[in-house]
């Protein structure tokens, strides 16, 4: 059965593309997949610029099975989480922390079909969730 992590492999690549956030507006992003131990998991970085090139957030996530668990695991370090963020799948292509409107929901949904979504949502504490940016890649 292929997995998450077998189709983001299969997409292994650098690639520039658009999006919008909700704060910041429209911007310029570079996604870099590569692959990790022969295909065990793989290392996501990204990055989003405004139109006058300062940095809007830098990323850089580890997607692996988690060896206790056994489910695909988004482990994501930026500023922004102040740390290292820990996600699990919650469906094929949407990685949660679970935390729902009771505290910091947080949610990265990665599509993969004709083009690459790398989108980003998250509610505060009372809040429902809610998407903030995504960002678009050609696969060509």
């Amino acid at each position: 059965m292929e997995t998450i992590i077998d189709r983001l492999i299969a997409v292994a690549g650098r690639y520039e593309g658009t999006g919008h956030g909700s704060e910041s507006g429209p911007f310029d992003a570079t996604i870099e997949i590569t692959t990790l131990l022969g295909g065990m998991g793989a290392t996501i970085d990204y990055a989003a610029t405004a139109p006058d090139g300062s940095e809007l957030h830098r990323e850089h996530t580890v997607l692996a099975f988690d060896m206790w668990s056994g489910e695909a695991t988004l482990y994501v370090l930026c500023a922004e989480l102040s740390g290292m963020g820990q996600l699990v799948q919650a469906s094929g292509s949407t990685f949660t922390n679970g935390r729902g409107t009771d505290g910091f929901e947080l949610q990265i949904e990665i599509v993969i079909a004709d083009r690459l979504e790398y989108i980003w949502s998250w509610g505060q504490p009372g809040e429902p969730l809610a998407e903030q940016s995504r960002a678009v890649f050609s696969l060509q």
